[in-house]
């Protein structure tokens, strides 16, 4: 077998799986019910995590912490200055 003949066989294998395989690809059935109404829509999830409850006014509010106080990783060289004009006058 030429090496032409071993790439076809190769081509052929791996698109047969692929035929073969593609099944597994399948989508699941819609997770969700939609309703029309004159010109209203309505679409019901059944899988919808907010409608677990927990998001009312008179539920626990989530608090953030402040965010830590931003340090500069670079920091000013505050001596800079004075030691330049020492540099200029002993030129």
């Amino acid at each position: 077998m030429t090496l032409r003949g071993l790439r076809r066989a190769c081509a052929l294998c791996a698109g047969g799986l692929i035929v073969l395989c593609s099944h597994l690809a399948l989508a699941d059935g819609p997770g969700y019910q939609e309703t029309q109404s004159g010109q209203d829509q309505s679409v019901v999830f059944k899988d919808d995590p907010l409608a677990a409850g927990g998001f009312g006014p008179r539920d626990v509010l989530l608090r953030v912490p402040p965010s830590p106080k931003r340090v500069m990783l670079l920091r000013p060289r505050t001596q800079f200055i004075p030691e330049l004009l020492k540099t200029v006058e002993s030129l």
